[in-house]
């Protein structure tokens, strides 16, 4: 990226052909600290969505102040690849302490075995196979452990869900009907809705979970948007299925549309879908909307027939 006289960033120039870096819509802010994506501030109205947004204040989840922004298109695919050396630097490194660890395994293990039986020294060839056989068992085991706790794997590198939120008043379970305005738009085919739930994986595990909803009532218990966390049924998106809309929805959180790698799963909740409300399984105190059907409560699917 070229800098004026006056230290603004420029477009890049390729054949005389400028390629604007930034954007031409806002884009979240991605907290480089837990992951959360932010909206940013805009101190003049009158401003267009591609000039540049402020920064956020104190990330609302762990109060970091690390913001990447993702309106940059230089920025966000830094991000990526950063994001992708972590994964492979991971993976390198269990490779590499899985064959340390094996070899001493091996070594321990062929060592224990003369001592309990020193006539077994006398067998060289087996010695070798147990001390090959523990080192290979050894180093694939600690290579898929470390794989499996992967940064990206145990929790999404982007995420936005309703965080909890203290109260006076202890939130009880409910079920019923949910109604409410259909003010939101689904990413795909930007359909009205409640609420809606997007989750993309790639090969390093879990890169987005977000998640809104709107205002609604279940057996007249009224709910404030974005209070409630929802687990919907979602299904897979079809690589060929990504719309203008989707595609533009994962560029202002840093992803891109055209990685073949990702794979997308969606859902979205209308005005009549037969809920449930149940506490969280941690302590936060919240709720999570499920819709009955995967309760499998008879009573709950009563109510909703």
């Amino acid at each position: 990226m070229a800098r004026s006289r006056a230290g603004r960033p420029r477009p890049l120039r390729t054949n005389s052909v400028t390629i604007p870096d930034r954007l031409p819509y806002p884009c979240f802010f991605l907290c480089g600290d837990c992951g959360w994506l932010e909206d940013g501030s805009r101190g003049d109205p009158l401003r267009r969505d591609s000039d540049e947004l402020a920064a956020p204040g104190p990330c609302p989840s762990c109060q970091a102040k690390a913001w990447v922004d993702l309106g940059r298109q230089s920025t966000a695919l830094a991000y990526r690849e950063a994001e992708a050396l972590d994964g492979r630097l991971h993976d390198e490194t269990g490779r590499n302490g899985g064959v340390m660890l094996g070899g001493l395994a091996g070594i321990a293990v062929a060592a224990w075995m003369v001592v309990l039986d020193p006539l077994l020294a006398e067998f060289p060839s087996l010695m070798v196979a147990v001390f090959f056989g523990t080192w290979l068992a050894t180093a694939l085991g600690v290579n898929a452990i470390v794989r499996r706790v992967r940064p990206g794997r145990a929790r999404p590198r982007r995420w936005r869900r309703p965080l909890p939120r203290t109260s006076t008043t202890p939130l009880r379970a409910a079920h019923g009907l949910v109604e409410g305005e259909p003010v939101l738009h689904a990413p795909l085919g930007h359909e009205p809705c409640l609420g809606w739930e997007v989750r993309v994986y790639n090969d390093e595990g879990l890169l987005l979970d977000e998640q809104r909803h709107a205002a609604l009532t279940i057996d007249g218990h009224a709910f404030a948007p974005d209070s409630i966390a929802l687990d919907l049924t979602r299904h897979e998106l079809r690589p060929t299925a990504i719309d203008d809309g989707l595609a533009q929805f994962l560029r202002r959180r840093g992803l891109s549309p055209h990685d073949a790698t990702l794979r997308i799963t969606l859902a979205h909740l209308v005005p009549g879908t037969a809920v449930a409300l149940e506490p969280r399984a941690d302590t936060s105190g919240g709720l999570v909307l499920r819709p009955v059907a995967q309760l499998g409560s008879p009573a709950l699917a009563a109510h909703a027939a």
